[in-house]
Formats: C-alpha cells, sequence, structure tokens
C-alpha cells in the first residue's frame, strides 16, 4: 500500500529502480539451468571487477555458470562498445541473478511412493559502466595480497635481522 504524506514527511516509493548518475550498458539471459547457490558463487568473483580481468578470472574458472556470466559480460562489453564507450575501461558494475521457474518432474521412490524433483532455473542480469575518477578499481590486479599475519611476521624478521646487523658491527669495533 501507500503512504499518507504530509508537507514533512515524503511518500516512501517502492520497487522503484535506482537511479544511476552514469551510463550503464548490460546484458540479459532468461532461463539458464543452473541453482542460484552455485551461480552466487561464481558472481562473487566478477562483481566491481575490471572487464578484463573479470573475463580473465571466468576463463580459468571451472564450474559451469561461469561460461554463462563469461558470456554475457562480453555482450555487455559489445553493448557499451555500440553505445559509445571505451571497451578498455569498463567495470563490471553489477551482477544481479534472479529465480526464475523450476521444472517439476516425477521422483520415484521405494514401496510405490513418488515425490517431486525440483529443477532450478535463473536470470541473470549484468551491467558494466564505464570506470569514473573516483574509483578504486582502475589497477585492478587479479594477484593476492599477503595475509596480514604474514606481512607481521615478514616486519619483525627484518626488523630482527636489523639489529643483528646492528650488533654484529659493534661487536666488530
Amino acid at each position: 500500500g501507500g503512504g499518507v504524506s504530509t508537507p514533512d514527511t515524503p511518500v516512501e516509493i517502492r520497487n522503484k529502480a535506482q537511479h544511476h548518475s552514469h551510463p550503464r550498458a548490460r546484458a540479459i539471459v532468461w532461463n539458464v539451468k543452473t541453482s542460484m547457490k552455485k551461480l552466487n558463487l561464481v558472481c562473487k568473483l566478477v562483481r566491481k571487477a575490471h572487464v578484463d580481468a573479470a573475463l580473465l578470472q571466468l576463463s580459468l574458472q571451472p564450474r559451469k555458470p561461469a561460461r554463462f556470466i563469461r558470456k554475457l559480460i562480453h555482450e555487455a562489453k559489445y553493448n557499451a562498445a555500440a553505445q559509445g564507450m571505451d571497451p578498455e575501461r569498463l567495470l563490471v558494475d553489477e551482477v544481479r541473478i534472479g529465480r526464475a521457474s523450476f521444472l517439476k518432474r516425477l521422483d520415484i521412490k521405494g514401496r510405490g511412493k513418488t515425490g517431486m524433483r525440483r529443477k532450478p532455473y535463473c536470470n541473470i542480469f549484468v551491467f558494466v559502466r564505464e570506470i569514473q575518477p573516483t574509483d578504486e578499481f582502475e589497477h585492478h590486479s587479479l594477484k593476492r595480497k599477503r595475509p596480514r599475519w604474514k606481512r607481521d611476521i615478514a616486519e619483525m624478521k627484518a626488523g630482527l635481522r636489523e639489529q643483528y646487523a646492528a650488533q654484529s658491527r659493534e661487536g666488530r669495533q
């Protein structure tokens, strides 16, 4: 339902698309034969990543849903180029997945009983946009950072080496 508005309280509008201040290109595929959980595992890898880095990441991914996402990102990149955006400066702005229908099949069990087997389908939406100067994804790298505790140990060892070297220099004098 709607809300009552007075001059000091605005009406809450639901189910409206979020307004984006930057142009975006999109690609959509409907009814992909996979579950949302499996699809989301792959989508997490490429959200907010540089398009070329995302394509590289997906080409190395053995999971089946990675093929669908990779094709969609290629298509969105092509659509962005058709809209006049620079294909080399694109960012995967959003990857949205949604549940489609289920294919229901008979599941035959023991002792003459039956059940329903549900085969899930999903919809995938990929949005790309040009990299803005305020983004920190300009120099996106697939190289992993060392964990903080490993960096702390390396710094501690380097400090101990310096102390040992200074003590050995003092001992020689």
